[in-house]
């Protein structure tokens, strides 16, 4: 009687372990599939931009088109020149003389505010 009762046991336990990781692979199929054809819907587009690019090319490279602006490396950047640029920049957004530049500085780099959200969280000691 014992061993009936400890067969029977192991034989539910073993059946309900090859359920539960039948159904993970199950699952680990659809999601990839899903995946797979958001991907595809997605990328669809701009496959038919790629495609669609280099015969708009051709037609812009029948005018004769010159330069606005040419950049220079960090090296070679006159600071005269960039600030000239940038204040040239501002009169012309503003359209006023009473608009005084006080100082010029490179921007702090902007991070989304998700990601920020999830470091924050994430990084947070227990």
């Amino acid at each position: 009687m014992g061993g009936d009762k400890l067969t029977l046991s192991l034989t539910v336990l073993l059946t309900g372990f090859a359920v539960v990781f039948a159904v993970l692979l199950i699952l680990i199929g659809i999601i990839k599939l899903y995946g797979t054809i958001i991907y595809n819907i997605q990328n669809r587009g701009l496959k038919k931009q790629k495609t669609e690019v280099p015969a708009k090319a051709a037609v812009v490279t029948d005018k004769v088109m010159e330069p606005v602006a040419t950049v220079e490396t960090e090296e070679g950047v006159d600071d005269g020149e960039l600030i000239a640029v940038i204040s040239a920049a501002v009169y012309s957004m503003y359209s006023s003389s009473q608009v005084q530049i006080k100082s010029i500085r490179k921007a702090q780099p902007r991070s989304n505010a998700w990601r920020s959200a999830g470091l924050s969280d994430n990084l947070r000691p227990f």
